[in-house]
């Protein structure tokens, strides 16, 4: 779509978030980057309403540009304010086994995206193996988690013994507030979509399915709740570009997500290009959606560098792109180091939501947005 086409269709929408424009004050304490001079500034000194296209911003943001295209954007981070977020969540490669499949000539999808879109070179996971980076994107915090444990209760307590990187032989669900809780309190929609769950809410493990993959469920509030977690834990076969929720969390199947087969023998051939096919349909799918063009977020990122960080628990960059009408793109590759928290920063600055655990002191994604 041409820029001017979509500037046309925001000044005709207005500028924000879709949905309820609820402000949630809670985590809005002044954290992150301090505004700087070409940071944009509210006409009237509170609410951000002006004549340039926003219509009124809510508390805390004012009417700019990005790329363009008016809208407003958090007074301290800058971050614009979206309509709706995707974030896909990919398994186990380090950024340099994806180079390797892009050299090789078995990622033509990864390497679209790093053409055309905008990446990072120091984008990091926070812990091994994959489980407590999940928890970690979507509450602020591992919550303490160590493995692969269970969301079903009554699997036995997690100790070295049945918790570590090889072992998840216990319950570990957590009563915690997450970007789900933070949603709904907005009055904002949100959704959990996995691939090959079946039934909603499915707490047990069916190759290709992975429960761990999905972590609304580990949620109490969420877990325990039938007809809000049959609501909003589903499988992807229910999603739908035209009418997405405002936050969309999309986790592939094993196959999908680059993580089978299992152990790793060839991913540069084998692993690669299964997710890099299934990648290529479905960022298709949001990206010439209606609801993705008229300002919306789009991330693709992996949870852990290869091998869960292997036995000397390394920290390789992995791989993260970001499409978006506001984002940079041509190529963009950012050099800021950035982790799991700095995402939900993102999220939460995108969507005029509060900051919760670390996510609170956290740097969002700022240099992907331009100031234009």
């Amino acid at each position: 779509m041409k820029v001017a086409a979509l500037t046309l269709s925001l000044l005709l929408a207005g500028c924000g978030s879709s949905g309820d424009d609820t402000y949630n004050d809670a985590g809005k304490d002044g954290s992150g980057p301090d505004a700087t001079a070409d940071a944009p500034s509210p006409t009237d000194g509170s609410t951000g309403q002006d004549a340039a296209g926003c219509g009124t911003c809510p508390a805390g943001y004012a009417c700019g540009t990005a790329n363009g295209i008016p809208v407003c954007r958090n007074v301290q981070t800058r971050i614009p304010l979206f309509s709706n977020v995707y974030v896909i969540l990919m398994e186990n490669t380090s950024l340099s086994t994806l180079q390797a499949a892009v050299t090789a000539g078995t990622a033509p999808t990864i390497k679209n995206l790093q053409t055309n879109y905008a990446s990072s070179s120091n984008y990091h996971g926070v812990a091994h193996p994959s489980l407590p980076n999940y928890i970690a994107l979507t509450s602020g915090d591992t919550q303490g988690i160590g493995c692969d444990c269970k969301a079903q209760t009554g699997q036995g307590s997690c100790n070295v013994g049945t918790c570590n990187l090889l072992l998840g032989l216990c319950s570990c669900n957590r009563s915690a507030t997450h970007i789900g809780d933070q949603l709904e309190t907005a009055s904002k929609t949100w959704m959990d979509f996995g691939e090959s769950m079946g039934t909603a809410c499915n707490l047990t493990d069916s190759s290709p399915y992975a429960v761990r993959h999905n972590p609304f469920l580990y949620y109490d509030d969420v877990q325990t709740n039938a007809t809000r977690c049959n609501a909003h834990v589903v499988d992807l076969s229910n999603f739908n570009p035209a009418s997405p929720a405002v936050f969309n969390f999309i986790a592939p199947n094993l196959t999908s997500d680059m993580h089978d087969p299992d152990p790793v023998t060839d991913a540069v051939h084998v692993n690669i290009p299964n997710g890099d096919t299934w990648l290529g349909s479905h960022v298709g799918a949001i990206t010439t959606s209606s609801p993705y063009q008229q300002g919306g977020l789009l991330v693709v990122v992996w949870d852990e560098d290869d091998g869960s960080g292997g036995i000397q628990g390394t920290d390789d960059p992995i791989g993260l792109f970001v499409m978006s009408p506001y984002a940079k793109a041509g190529g963009y590759k950012s050099t800021v180091h950035a982790d799991h928290y700095s995402l939900l920063a993102t999220f939460e600055d995108g969507l005029d939501l509060g900051r919760i655990g670390s996510a609170a002191s956290a740097t969002p994604l700022t240099d992907f947005f331009p100031i234009n």
